[in-house]
């Protein structure tokens, strides 16, 4: 079983009783490091440093005893811009803009920004709308790279409509 699995598995339990969601856990090598990648979110809430090291507290002992080899345990948000690495999180930004890079030139797509329409989990595949308005059905094995978008010039520009002032203010507990 891969690393990433056993993990997963084992700490999903104890991140969602302190009230955190797991999005995704990966183990990387990274220059001569192992590192163990755990990003969490919290539903219609920021993040906050405290945040990660409370769940990195409560899960090191678990993964202690599971992780063989030497490694870092990294726990961190998601950020504005999310990473989309497995079909749960595909599902659970349905109807969000994203940005997806393939493998190989698909229906003259290599690189693009699409609005996720509907995922299919059996056959792990997507369902997108692209930006001039073709529908295109994506395997996620095809899809090298994918991340959610944000529009950081209409935060910028003050067009705060569908931009949450107080998340890009999330460190700053005074606010």
């Amino acid at each position: 079983m891969k690393v990433e699995i056993k993990v997963e598995e084992l700490i999903e339990p104890i991140i969602n009783e302190l009230g955190f969601e797991l999005e995704y856990v990966e183990f990387v090598k990274e220059g001569s490091n192992n590192v163990l990648r755990v990003v969490i979110d919290k539903e219609g809430e920021g993040l906050w440093v405290d945040d990660c090291e409370k769940v990195s507290r409560a899960i090191e002992d678990t993964v202690d005893k599971n992780i063989e080899q030497e490694y870092v345990l990294e726990v961190s948000s998601p950020g504005l811009e999310r990473q989309l690495k497995t079909v749960k999180l595909y599902k659970k930004y349905t109807g969000r803009e994203i940005h997806v890079k393939l493998f190989k030139k698909q229906d003259d797509l290599k690189e693009f920004e699409a609005v996720i329409k509907s995922v299919d989990e059996e056959e792990k595949s997507i369902v997108v709308d692209t930006q001039d308005g073709k529908e295109v059905k994506l395997f996620i094995k095809d899809i090298t790279n994918a991340y959610t978008t944000y529009d950081f010039n209409a935060a910028l520009k003050g067009n705060t409509d569908n931009v949450n002032l107080n998340k890009l203010n999330k460190f700053n507990k005074n606010n």
